[in-house]
């Protein structure tokens, strides 16, 4: 693997590794800024040359290792109902028996297309400045809105993606029956 590819691995795997640091952390925030410490030890060790025989262990490995540096930076390990150790051998065993197939990642990503076909334009236009990178304040300035409505417009189209989506492989799955 170059280290083109581990870069390519990391943007290709974020979401993932976001939920497994937010399922140790709890704290959208704190796994935010767990993930970017995570992409930057990545980025290192692809400069480095490293290159490891499977990228997700690996990569969870890393995020692991940042949680738990940060929990014994702050003491905040009383927090948890288990030592972090056990609580983290438990979110490790939850994400391999849940990992995603390469067909389901393609099947997710042919319905999410298909659903958000199904939405109406304006929607779609806010979906897509604000995965281009535009603020709420520059989508609401451009359309019109409140930058609340438009906070609200998006959660919501979230919320409605994700249900289709969810309605979509369920209907999928009892087809293949």
């Amino acid at each position: 693997m170059e280290s083109s590819d581990l870069v390519r691995q990391f943007i290709q795997h974020r979401d993932m590794l976001y939920g497994y640091v937010f399922a140790l952390t709890r704290d959208h925030d704190l796994a935010e800024d767990i993930l970017q410490d995570v992409g930057v030890s990545i980025l290192t060790e692809a400069t480095r040359g490293k290159t490891p025989d499977r990228f997700i262990p690996w990569a969870r490995g890393l995020a692991r290792h940042r949680v738990a540096d940060h929990y014994r930076r702050l003491a905040s390990r009383r927090q948890l109902e288990m030592p972090f150790d056990q609580f983290a051998d438990a979110v490790d065993l939850a994400f391999a028996e849940h990992a995603p197939t390469p067909d389901d990642n393609h099947q997710r990503l042919k319905f999410l297309r298909e659903c958000l076909g199904a939405l109406t334009e304006r929607v779609r236009t806010m979906i897509d400045r604000r995965y281009r990178g535009q603020s709420l304040d520059e989508i609401a300035a451009a359309l019109s809105w409140a930058p609340a409505s438009i906070k609200v417009a998006l959660s919501r189209a979230r919320r409605s993606l994700a249900d289709c989506v969810d309605h979509k492989l369920r209907q999928d799955q009892e087809g293949a029956r």
